[in-house]
């Protein structure tokens, strides 16, 4: 391929690629392996795109380009070579961005084994990142997002029950490859927050709920926290706090909440104009619905697990409203109730958490006062 890009020979050039992508056709390698494939493969495709971005070397337009690898023999070098003359197409601006992009995405569906679907759309991401922010509200990109989270979710129902183990540990390896596609589409600058809010969050949400899969639901919940500005977050939390009451129950879900108000009371506590957001979207009314929802429809967590989201929304109270008393007391009502009558406290976990739950408003109002006027304190 090299001798043929030296020689300008655009015809020997695709021939060897698509001989060289061929080698990704492959089922022998583990996730591990497959991956240092690809990044070889990668390097090698980064040669072919400067190349055919100087249409002086091979003196053929690349519209002409875009048709032409269309030919070639097998559906995962052609869908490379594809990806690889639509980055240049892109760029060039001669056709819609959106217009490209949704030719790609369709063509993409034809690759519908797990691992190679996976790699092959991560490509497209790769390659097209940088030249999407003008696409605006037509994003075509969330499309082979959920495309990729659907084929990720699809190897653990693949083969029969004794191959189980190994799959998981496959999904495993390849989830960071889901979650670096969520981080770019966090990245890009045409995802704005009415895009955002309605159709970004929407569709990538009712993917999560529709999985049914509670190591896919648990991971992608994450990554949505981590990957998204906080400002997005404190804007759709009824739209995200209502997806985090339709997971499976096997999901550890206080752990997702606790890591969304984390980053919410950080991003409050961070300018006084932002906490004026906070009283016009009604955050803590909205958080205290839902922890009380997944409380109450979760009966088999653990008392320590609702414990420890308690104590996180009363954290939360005491770092964004620390003037409204009626909130920290409407939190340890929640939990008085949560302990009345419930099973006996003997899990030393849930112990530690109601005397952190004690001890939070005596160590921010520095003050055994006013902790005794909060009359569900004693």
């Amino acid at each position: 391929m090299h001798r043929a890009l030296d020689a300008n020979n655009l015809r020997e050039v695709l021939k060897y690629s698509a001989l060289m992508l061929s080698e990704l056709r492959t089922s022998k390698l583990s996730p591990q392996k497959y991956y240092d494939l690809y990044m070889r493969a990668f390097d090698q495709l980064r040669q072919l795109e400067i190349f055919l971005r100087d249409e002086s070397r091979h003196g053929l337009p690349v519209v002409d380009l875009y048709e032409l690898v269309q030919h070639a023999g097998n559906i995962l070098p052609r869908m490379y070579l594809l990806c690889t003359v639509g980055s240049v197409y892109i760029k060039s601006k001669q056709a819609p961005s959106k217009d490209v992009l949704k030719d790609l995405v369709e063509m993409c569906r034809g690759v519908q084994h797990p691992i190679r679907g996976l790699f092959l759309r991560s490509y497209l991401t790769q390659v097209s990142r940088d030249k999407l922010p003008e696409i605006g509200s037509d994003y075509q990109g969330l499309c082979y997002k959920i495309s990729m989270n659907k084929l990720w979710v699809r190897i653990q129902h693949q083969g029969p029950g004794t191959v189980r183990e190994k799959q998981e540990k496959e999904r495993n390896e390849l989830r960071d490859l889901v979650g670096k596609n969520l981080h770019v589409l966090g990245q890009i600058e045409g995802v704005h927050l009415e895009m955002y809010k309605e159709t970004v969050l929407p569709r990538i949400l009712e993917q999560v709920v529709n999985c049914k899969d509670d190591f896919a639901q648990y991971y992608l919940m994450e990554c949505i926290i981590q990957v998204f500005p906080d400002e997005y977050h404190l804007q759709t939390l009824e739209t995200l706090l209502a997806a985090c009451t339709q997971l499976m129950p096997t999901v550890d879900t206080k752990i997702v909440l606790t890591q969304l108000m984390d980053r919410l009371s950080n991003y409050a506590v961070s300018s006084p104009d932002v906490l004026h957001e906070f009283l016009q979207v009604e955050a803590f009314a909205k958080l205290n619905n839902a922890i009380g929802k997944v409380i109450d429809t979760q009966i088999e967590m653990p008392i320590v697990g609702a414990m420890t989201l308690v104590v996180s929304l009363l954290t939360f109270a005491l770092r964004v409203h620390p003037d409204r008393l009626d909130y920290v007391d409407q939190v340890l009502g929640a939990c008085v109730v949560k302990l009345s009558g419930g099973p006996k406290l003997e899990d030393a976990r849930a112990m530690k958490q109601v005397v952190a739950l004690l001890s939070a408003p005596l160590e921010k109002y520095n003050d055994i006062v006013t902790a005794l006027t909060l009359s569900n304190y004693p």
